[in-house]
């Protein structure tokens, strides 16, 4: 794994891989029960409550990845995705969310997010690509 993910600082950041997410979409293994689950999100709280039993929780990281896969597409621009993310990390209570990306934004995409989640976006593509947006 790429060296940017283990340089957390606190479990408030998180790095979300969107070249992953994007490989694993192209592939959908739905079951009855998982379209029952994307469309009914209150069966979903119920479910991980009655299944909560002796489990560990999970992280701000691991719920944000599976909530991202629930409500994130292919078929949604980069942006939309993004903005999606943010707005699912700022309900996580993530102050940091790193975004490996596996092509460069366009700078008018980046503006986008920036404008629609109102957080403060740092972008690299030194060694490899990732967007960071910091929430206030």
């Amino acid at each position: 794994m790429d060296v940017l993910s283990t340089q957390l600082k606190a479990p408030t950041e998180v790095v979300f891989d969107y070249t992953h997410f994007l490989c694993e979409s192209q592939q959908p293994t739905w079951t009855f029960f998982d379209i029952f689950r994307s469309l009914l999100p209150v069966f979903n709280t119920v479910l991980e409550h009655q299944a909560g039993g002796g489990e560990q929780p999970l992280s701000a990281q691991e719920r944000l990845q599976q909530q991202a896969a629930r409500v994130m597409s292919v078929r949604n621009t980069d942006t939309a995705n993004l903005v999606q993310l943010a707005s699912l990390a700022r309900q996580e209570g993530i102050a940091e969310l790193t975004v490996l990306m596996p092509y460069a934004l366009e700078y008018r995409q980046m503006e986008a997010i920036t404008h629609q989640t109102g957080a403060q976006l740092e972008y690299s593509n030194e060694n490899r690509e990732w967007v960071r947006l910091t929430f206030a």
